[in-house]
């Protein structure tokens, strides 16, 4: 932050700033804080054209795993990335488990130890890293072919750094974030930590005032002054001494013969309550640091293009869609539609399910549970919980009994990527209504929404479209399907996508099980979407008219 005073004092010379991942709001400081007069902007542009991003919706732990093998089952080499390091280990040791060669990696490792690790990974010794964000800055392996992100990371800039590691070669690559709302707690610890409030801050000088010897000296680990000054995030006492060392009121030195550090306080006349701290910039700081938590969790439930999305939040210009995500793939962002009339009805069951679940207050209103209740309680569950807090007694309590849970979690993450639920942060996630969501609710408004697969598979079947039952369809002519996948792979080079990037193995299985001779009969195919149809559908057609 003195970097403009300093060039300033040298009599503001030529000066050049380079940063990789820059929204437009950062480059505004940068030319601030450097005191840059009218300097000539240059953005190269962030897209990664060879790099598929997903973002998986997972409920369970159990469920992270599952994913994480399937991915590991297609692609070999790659980086884990959790949030924390007890999250890398457990991962690390599941992974072995399984006879992955994998190395753990985390800041809590000693100096030696995370060299030793990151060079069994950069001389291809071992497959896959997991890995804390503290791995990966000049890591030189270009084969990396997939990035999971086992927690979702506190902003777009984090995740878009740590995913670019995949790819590097400019071959298809594979990035995906098991997406779980839950987990933003860690985040909001993380955040908590790095924003610790004047109040904690003051606590902090005022223990080292207390506490100094005769040469203005505590000699105290971190761990000691967050039990003495009864704070619950180390975190933000770590954070609370920088504020201070910048602000020249402490210093941190080493202590011979000790791993703790000393500390000694600078002005000693000084008093807690003289501190002068500047609040608004701490809550600058906090406020940014939230919005880019709140664009994180935005992207995982938006609705459309995931690579246009992270470009857009960059700044970009109208970026086209990257034709590779899980939203491009699966024609996620161009299935949103109006409801039917049956549709709308479902829809406004469950928000008012959400409704009496919630608190109307004079800010509007306030999640009281989270989703899995509120879910158990449309469905009609018998749970002891759902008993004890007498929710059996609401007028929703089973309305949607028929529906399934599977089908309502759908459902429920469509409506906040349409903006009708909201989930608010806490101890826990609790879901409720928009002011929008409510408008829906007494059809006050029209609304939009990409329906849930479950549902689109009905209707098409319904419709007399759809590919006939599972147990009903024809067997599979292995000479046929071999000829699929090896057409499948040809197209795959040609565009430079992974081979699902095309056609999934389940797709192209009924595929060669249906044949079908035109778009309209293959559309009702699971996984053949519009987008789809369009790149690739047409030799598949030809082979299988040609095939007869």
């Amino acid at each position: 932050l003195r970097l403009g005073k300093a060039r300033g004092t040298l009599g503001s010379p030529q000066c050049v700033a380079f940063t990789a991942t820059a929204t437009p709001v950062v480059r505004k400081d940068i030319v601030s804080v450097l005191e840059l007069e009218e300097p000539f902007q240059i953005v190269t542009g962030f897209a990664r054209a060879n790099l598929s991003f997903n973002i998986t919706p997972v409920e369970t732990k159990a469920a992270k795993f599952r994913r994480t093998r399937e991915v590991l089952e297609e692609h070999r080499t790659g980086i884990v990335y959790c949030a924390t390091r007890k999250r890398v280990e457990e991962v690390a040791e599941t992974l072995n488990s399984w006879g992955v060669k994998c190395i753990g990696y985390h800041g809590g490792m000693k100096e030696e130890e995370r060299e030793d690790t990151q060079n069994q990974f950069i001389r291809r010794e071992v497959d896959v890293a997991v890995a804390t964000n503290a791995f990966g800055m000049g890591i030189d392996r270009s084969d990396v072919r997939f990035v999971i992100h086992f927690e979702v990371p506190g902003s777009v800039e984090a995740y878009y750094q740590e995913a670019g590691r995949a790819g590097r070669d400019g071959e298809a690559a594979h990035c995906e974030l098991l997406w779980n709302y839950a987990d933003t707690r860690t985040q909001e610890f993380f955040l908590e930590g790095a924003n610790p409030g004047y109040g904690t801050i003051c606590q902090v000088y005022q223990f080292f005032h207390e506490e100094a010897n005769e040469e203005q000296e505590v000699h105290a680990s971190i761990e000691e002054i967050t039990s003495a000054v009864e704070v619950k995030n180390g975190m933000a006492v770590s954070s609370a001494l920088a504020v201070l060392g910048r602000a020249g009121y402490l210093e941190r030195f080493n202590v011979p013969g000790q791993r703790r550090r000393g500390t000694r306080l600078r002005q000693p006349e000084v008093q807690a309550s003289g501190l002068e701290i500047d609040r608004e910039a701490l809550e600058e700081k906090e406020r940014r640091d939230r919005q880019k938590l709140q664009a994180m969790v935005g992207l995982c439930y938006g609705a459309g293009c995931r690579q246009r999305a992270i470009l857009e939040y960059f700044g970009e210009e109208e970026p086209g869609e990257c034709g590779t995500c899980d939203v491009c793939r699966s024609d996620y962002g161009t299935d949103r539609r109006a409801p039917t009339g049956a549709e709308d009805l479902v829809v406004r069951k469950v928000l008012s399910g959400v409704a009496r679940m919630s608190r109307r207050t004079s800010k509007g209103w306030e999640g009281i549970f989270g989703r899995g209740r509120i879910v158990q309680m449309l469905t009609g569950s018998k749970s002891q919980e759902i008993m004890r807090v007498r929710l059996h007694e609401l007028s929703t309590y089973g309305i949607l009994k028929g529906k399934g849970t599977a089908y309502l979690n759908e459902l429920f993450h469509s409506l906040h990527a349409a903006g009708l639920l909201v989930t608010q942060r806490g101890e826990y996630p609790l879901v409720t209504l928009t002011s929008k969501g409510e408008q829906a609710m007494k059809g006050e408004i029209e609304y939009s929404l990409v329906w849930p697969e479950t549902l689109r598979e009905s209707t098409a079947k319904s419709s007399g479209a759809g590919a006939e039952a599972e147990g009903e369809l024809p067997p599979l002519d292995p000479v046929l399907y071999a000829r699929l996948k090896d057409l499948r792979t040809s197209l795959a080079k040609e565009h430079r996508l992974p081979l699902y990037g095309v056609f999934s193995n389940k797709t192209l299985e009924d595929l060669a099980r249906i044949r079908p001779t035109s778009e309209e009969e293959a559309m009702g195919i699971k996984g053949v979407g519009a987008v789809k149809a369009e790149r690739f559908l047409a030799p598949f057609l030809e082979l299988f008219r040609v095939e007869g």
